[in-house]
């Protein structure tokens, strides 16, 4: 059970609150728009290393894994060191990493370059989470949460249209070495500007260590949600970082310009699902309760996936819409989770969470080339083997979600 009987460091004054807040949206922002840009720049980088699909899923995928493989020690550093130290030290290695894809001249470069980003953007999510879960009330963290997603949101509708239209004047590289500059001078205003009220908690007697990796792993929450995580929201971040440019292109026949606009009209809805959902967690949470309201969102997702196998009519794009809408209630399982267990192992538990959900988009994300490159080498047309892949990822989503309500609730 969650423990808060603690005493919390002093009061954050609203100056502060905002400076730290903004801090780490800025960190966030480039951490999110950096996820997602390869479903705008897919045709540049495509044109320029000459890159199947298989591979262009795996490109954009590797980022996935390295932030997925970084979770389980990012925990323990989290609850050790503390959200600024080990958030800064991150960005730094991301910077690094947009250099690496600036200068990469083949597949396996490039590669490397989204495998340090990847790495590098770890944090970027959770470090605020689990300072949030330390630093204030458990009423707040869900809206504090949602207006961080905000900022993630808007760094995504940045790098869809505006990062195409850069790319097509100045290259797909010039987006990386705009990130690259940036990540770093955010990095150092974490370092400077973020107080270490967080570790105030990391004291010897804390429960950090008490509550183990393993012991998390063996939760019953923890296995009801693994699914959930993995198969359903890593499928839909695979699906919204990735496959909804090439889905447009291949399916309904758009030009890639036409593509990166209804990604940022995409980005657009999401984030004003945030900012609506900033606004509603609150009256929703104590009616429905935070993990009621997630669901809802997860089936509407769901249902939305099986639309997209079937639709083929010019107007299908509206689907992504409803699906970027639905999004901002699903991030709430997170918090949901937080708030089942001691908030002084607020690091590993945000870690591991995050962890099952970039494996899952990972493994999808290039799964998904895999199979819908198998499928047109095996015969069917593009929107045939879009049709099949994107119902077949439809029946594991429903899957887990019956997992998730079939599982019973820990006592």
């Amino acid at each position: 059970m969650p423990s808060d009987t603690h005493p919390r460091p002093s009061e954050i004054s609203g100056r502060q609150s905002l400076l730290i807040f903004a801090c780490f949206a800025a960190a966030y922002f480039f951490s999110y728009g950096l996820r997602s840009v390869n479903a705008a720049l897919a045709p540049f980088i495509t044109a320029d290393l000459a890159l199947n699909k298989s591979q262009l899923g795996w490109l954009s995928s590797a980022f996935f894994i390295s932030l997925a493989a970084m979770q389980a020690p990012l925990g323990i550093w989290l609850d050790r060191y503390g959200a600024r130290r080990v958030e800064a030290c991150l960005l730094a290695i991301a910077a690094v990493g947009s250099f690496v894809m600036v200068w990469a001249g083949n597949f396996a470069a490039t590669s490397a370059g989204r495998i340090l980003i990847g790495a590098g953007v770890a944090a970027s999510l959770m470090a605020p989470f689990s300072y949030f879960r330390r630093c204030y009330p458990v009423e707040k963290q869900a809206q504090l949460g949602l207006w961080l997603l905000v900022a993630g949101t808007g760094g995504a509708v940045f790098f869809t249209s505006p990062a195409a239209a850069l790319a097509s004047h100045f290259g797909w590289r010039s987006v990386h070495l705009l990130s690259g500059i940036s990540l770093a001078v955010v990095a150092v205003l974490l370092w400077r500007v973020v107080p270490d009220h967080d570790v105030l908690m990391l004291d010897t007697t804390s429960r950090a260590e008490q509550v183990s990796l393993w012991g998390l792993l063996r939760h019953p929450e923890i296995l009801r949600v693994m699914p959930l995580s993995a198969i359903g929201q890593g499928g839909i971040i695979a699906l919204q970082t990735l496959w909804a440019g090439p889905w447009m292109i291949d399916v309904l026949g758009m030009s890639p310009t036409r593509s990166a606009t209804l990604l940022l009209a995409m980005m657009l809805v999401m984030t004003l699902g945030y900012v609506v959902m900033g606004f509603a967690s609150p009256p929703l949470q104590r009616r429905f309760g935070l993990r009621n309201v997630a669901l809802a969102g997860y089936l509407c997702c769901f249902v939305v996936v099986f639309m997209l196998a079937v639709a083929t009519g010019q107007l299908a794009w509206l689907l992504w819409l409803v699906m970027a809408a639905a999004v901002a209630p699903i991030m709430l399982m997170q918090p949901y989770l937080s708030t089942q267990f001691p908030r002084e192992a607020a690091g590993r538990l945000v870690t591991l969470y995050n962890m099952f959900v970039f494996i899952g988009a990972f493994v999808i994300q290039w799964g998904i080339g895999v199979v819908v490159d198998g499928l047109a080498q095996a015969g069917m047309g593009r929107e045939t083997s879009y049709a099949i892949t994107f119902a077949g990822l439809g029946v594991l989503q429903i899957a887990s979600l019956i997992w998730f309500a079939k599982r019973r609730e820990p006592a």
